[in-house]
């Protein structure tokens, strides 16, 4: 019973991804890696989210603000205090209403401790959440809950519940940056819930600025929330999927 209970509560927020993008979700998990999600001819549902997403973008790090209090050559990390914050709000309150990442978003749901982080209102937990398109998870290489190559325990996820939530848990904990306002520059680094040692800096590219995670050159799309308890960065791929 416990374990029935455990593997409904390990992929129940995955029916949400599985309605807007179709993929099998635990009988095509054999030997051979697949991707996350079969790729369809599907609209191009992150374009759709700028028309759709009522949670307007903040300060886009793309296109830093000229304004002293916009992230600029001068002043790329702005005064929280003069950041249009939306205080009432957490994390978890603007996660179902951004479209680009809801795929990512539905798996955060499975993880009790990143649930309880991203709710609270506490200044200890602030958050800057490192959250993937849903073009960075359909194009995985094997599904979030699979065994990394290389591990050669004699317990496999493909049927062990427990084996299964642990390795969901450590690819979600990873996007998890336990800091908000996160500043820039190597001397910043800190260590995400799930054990990486991250960084960002501001780099040019293709002719325009942008802010990169470092190490792994995880480039960020756009700042899609800033909340009372963090930020929310959707970006370009995904933290240590080795």
């Amino acid at each position: 019973m416990r374990h029935a209970l455990l593997a409904a509560s390990i992929f129940s927020s995955l029916s949400l991804a599985a309605a807007i993008y179709p993929f099998d979700a635990i009988r095509n998990s054999g030997s051979t890696p697949s991707p996350l999600i079969a790729i369809t001819n599907q609209p191009d549902h992150e374009a759709q989210a700028q028309q759709q997403n009522p949670i307007m973008p903040v300060d886009q790090p793309d296109q830093p603000s000229s304004s002293s209090s916009g992230p600029s050559a001068e002043n790329p990390n702005p005064d929280p205090s003069t950041s249009s914050s939306t205080s009432t709000l957490s994390i978890s309150d603007i996660l179902p209403q951004t479209r680009k990442i809801n795929i990512f978003a539905s798996l955060t749901r499975d993880i009790d401790s990143v649930t309880t982080r991203l709710d609270s209102t506490n200044p200890s937990s602030n958050t800057t959440l490192l959250a993937p398109l849903n073009s960075a998870m359909q194009s995985l290489p094997r599904k979030p809950w699979e065994d990394r190559p290389g591990d050669d325990s004699s317990v496999r996820a493909e049927s062990n519940e427990d084996k299964a939530a642990g390795n969901l848990a450590r690819f979600v904990l990873e996007h998890v940056v336990p800091v908000s306002p996160w500043l820039e520059g190597r001397e910043n680094a800190l260590q995400t819930l799930g054990g990486r040692r991250l960084w960002w800096e501001w780099e040019r590219r293709d002719g325009e600025k942008v802010r990169v995670v470092k190490p792994g050159d995880l480039i960020v799309d756009e700042v899609v929330g800033r909340v009372g308890n963090g930020e929310v960065w959707a970006v370009k791929g995904v933290v240590n999927y080795e």
